[in-house]
Order: C-alpha cells, then structure tokens, then sequence
C-alpha cells in the first residue's frame, strides 16, 4: 500500500488568532483519521501578520478521504478555511 505524506494549510480568521488551539485540535483531528507515525506542525507566514498552520502527516493512501479531514480541520473555531495544499509520496 502506498504512503503519502499529506500537508493541511489551515488559515486563521485574523493576524490576532492564537494559533496553538488550532494546532492541537488539528492534529487531533489528523490522528482521529489514521495519520502514521509522527506528525509536524509549521508556521507559513502570509502577509500583513497573518501565519498560516501547516499540518503534516503521512497516510495510508487507499482509502483516506483527504478533502474530508481539511473539511473537518476547517470547523476548528477561529479557523477561515483548510485545504489540502500538497500530497507527496512517501518512499520506503
């Protein structure tokens, strides 16, 4: 079965939003949908003070509904919107 390493972008609703809540449920969220072994949570500034939350963690990917888990991640409180904003296969 086949790995990827799938990156969520998550973008607040405003510069003045404490991202660490929406870290930790986000990977809440990324566990709760299989996510294997150790996942990363980055920073990605934007513009005018806005940051971006990247998620990263690597799925089975048979099976798992990526749209679906962004879809969930953007019912997170004080979060505008989530995507998927890349897929890579992992090797190995």
């Amino acid at each position: 079965m086949a790995k990827a390493i799938i990156t969520f972008k998550l973008m607040p609703e405003s510069p003045d939003v404490d991202l660490g809540p929406i870290k930790e449920k986000a990977l809440a969220i990324a566990k709760s949908h299989g996510s294997i072994g150790e996942m990363q949570v980055k920073e990605d500034p934007i513009a005018f003070g806005l940051i971006a939350v990247l998620i990263l963690a690597m799925y089975q990917v048979e099976g798992t509904e990526f749209d679906k888990i962004a879809e969930e991640m953007a019912k997170i409180p004080e979060v505008q919107s989530s995507e998927v904003a890349r897929m890579d296969l992992a090797l190995g």
